[in-house]
């Protein structure tokens, strides 16, 4: 009896420390990065190893880098661009969250129609909508450029946004769970008179919150970390329009000293920071869904 009682208690033992190995292993390079974001330029370069805490101690230089635009004496570089981040935030906060809401509104109707609506060759085109998840985002990237300069967009903020609405990926995850809701609920719906849109705004979303939620953090996650999109899109006259990644990515490239090590890590942490947020925020609402999503009503 004795070795049976433990038996489950060193499994569990076993997997926590198994847990909080990986969770260490997660979690050092942010811990790294913000350590690092707090430590001036000259102990970056005569003390590299001193990682968690300074020789010289934290300081807010490299925010005021980004921030301010305050260079410390012996850093050079060569920006000819306001450091206007405020407005570079914004950009960010508005391709983000515009272009998730956006995509969410587009992929549940799309889903909701392959998931209840009956019609020819459905399962045909989903088949080839499915198959087009294969094709890397990079082949299609030069096309969308073609096609956002050639309307005119490339000044607005569409351009972030309307070449992401296309996504395969949340659609086939949304349209998975809406699967799982029973058939017999919509067909009795419909008996009382219910259209698709009554039925789609008032049952079925109401039913999908978790899977929405779930696409609504991933696509918030990517949008507001692209780089490449609107690198393509911008060039420095554009620099109202750039993203804060972009920004930021321009502010590290342009610095000529090579011991700025700090200033790129304060970049990121700035970068990371709202992800952080709206994680934390949709954290609890995600598993909240998870809960509700288990009982039968």
């Amino acid at each position: 009896r004795k070795t049976k009682k433990k038996g489950p208690e060193a499994s569990k033992i076993i997997s926590f420390a198994v847990l909080l190995v990986f969770c260490v292993i997660w979690v050092m390079p942010f811990i790294i990065m913000a350590c690092g974001s707090l430590r001036g330029h000259e102990d970056t370069t005569f003390y590299p190893k001193e990682l968690f805490y300074p020789h010289s101690g934290y300081t807010l230089e490299n925010y005021k880098i980004l921030l301010l635009g305050q260079y410390p004496e012996g850093v050079v570089h060569n920006s000819t661009v306001k450091y206007d981040i405020g407005r570079w935030f914004l950009n960010s906060c508005v391709s983000a969250i515009g272009g998730t809401l956006l995509y969410l509104l587009v992929a549940s109707l799309a889903a909701y129609a392959f998931t209840f609506i009956d019609f020819r060759f459905r399962n045909l085109l989903f088949a080839i909508i499915v198959a087009s998840m294969v094709i890397p985002g990079t082949a299609t990237a030069v096309g969308n450029q073609v096609n956002i300069f050639k309307t005119g967009l490339n000044k607005s903020y569409l351009a972030l946004i309307l070449p992401g609405l296309g996504g395969v990926y949340g659609m086939y995850l949304i349209k998975t769970f809406f699967s799982s809701i029973p058939k017999d609920l919509i067909e009795s719906a419909k008996m009382d008179g219910y259209s698709n849109l009554k039925i789609y705004g008032k049952i079925v979303l109401p039913l999908g919150k978790t899977v929405l939620f779930v696409q609504g953090l991933f696509g918030f996650m990517g949008g507001w970390n692209d780089l490449v999109w609107p690198q393509m899109l911008y060039g420095v006259k554009d620099s109202k329009l750039w993203t804060l990644q972009v920004g930021m990515a321009y502010i590290i490239n342009n610095s000529k000293s090579a011991d700025l090590i700090g200033t790129a890590l304060a970049g990121g942490v700035i970068c990371l920071l709202p992800v952080f947020v709206m994680y934390l925020i949709a954290a609890n609402k995600i598993i909240e869904g998870m809960a509700s999503a288990g009982i039968k009503r």
